[in-house]
């Protein structure tokens, strides 16, 4: 065989090997549940305000390995219908209980004081009265000082 075509032939093994890798690289590698957050050290992904009340606390991971936190679930709701994101997963502290709930999980009730004044909290969806997220996005859109709802 030709010295140049066996040149040829290495060029583009190691071509391969060289794209191989960079994509390998380059791969995002999700979380697989929430990421942990840094109580009063973190930023709202939406209003800016620091994430410091756990109970309130909410999460969303993209499919390009973003974590943006939330210092409200409305912050997180408003957030999500203001920005076009492919979502990989929405967490929410639980407000009774220490720990995050999960989409499939959670609940909404209303509560009187919420830290952006959203006035809901997430609660385990088999909780009385518990709401699902759809009313939770409503109550967020159809407040009277929504730009997109209220009366």
């Amino acid at each position: 065989m030709p010295t140049k075509v066996i040149k040829g032939i290495l060029l583009v093994i190691a071509l391969f090997a060289i794209t191989m890798a960079f994509v390998r690289f380059n791969e995002v590698t999700l979380p697989e549940g929430a990421v942990r957050v840094v109580w009063d050290g973190e930023v709202c992904g939406h209003c800016k305000m620091h994430v410091g009340d756990p109970r309130f606390a909410a999460q969303l991971q993209t499919t390009a390995g973003d974590v943006l936190n939330f210092d409200d679930p409305g912050c997180l709701f408003d957030y999500l219908q203001s920005h076009d994101v492919s979502v990989h997963a929405l967490y929410f502290r639980n407000y009774d209980e220490d720990g995050w709930l999960t989409e499939s999980e959670v609940g909404f009730l209303p509560v009187e004081d919420s830290p952006m004044g959203y006035g809901i909290r997430a609660v385990a969806k088999d909780t009385p009265e518990a709401q699902d997220i759809d009313w939770a996005k409503g109550e967020v859109i159809n407040r009277p000082d929504h730009p997109h709802g209220g009366s």
